[in-house]
């Protein structure tokens, strides 16, 4: 006489799968219930995250600009000033 199942350790692997299963689902009811309605969250943090990176840059700009400025005027001729000499 046969037995009707050929592997009973399938038994397991259907188990463990069925608990990975549910545990996956938990983890999604979870995520949704911090979420909430905000559908686009990650959106949201993306266009957050951008707006900050752009500040950055503009104040890294006007810092680099106002250090220009305190360092003086460079002492090279530039080619565009008009030099007046005089001879007395």
């Amino acid at each position: 006489m046969e037995s009707k199942e050929k592997n009973p350790h399938n038994y397991r692997t259907v188990g463990y799968s069925m608990i990975l299963v549910a545990a996956s689902l938990v983890v999604i009811a979870l995520l949704y219930l911090a979420i909430g309605d905000d559908v686009l969250y990650s959106d949201r943090v993306s266009k957050e995250k951008q707006f900050e990176y752009k500040q950055f840059l503009e104040e890294m700009k006007l810092k680099q600009e106002e250090e220009k400025a305190a360092e003086g005027r460079n002492l090279s001729v530039n080619l565009d000033e008009s030099m007046e000499v005089s001879n007395p």
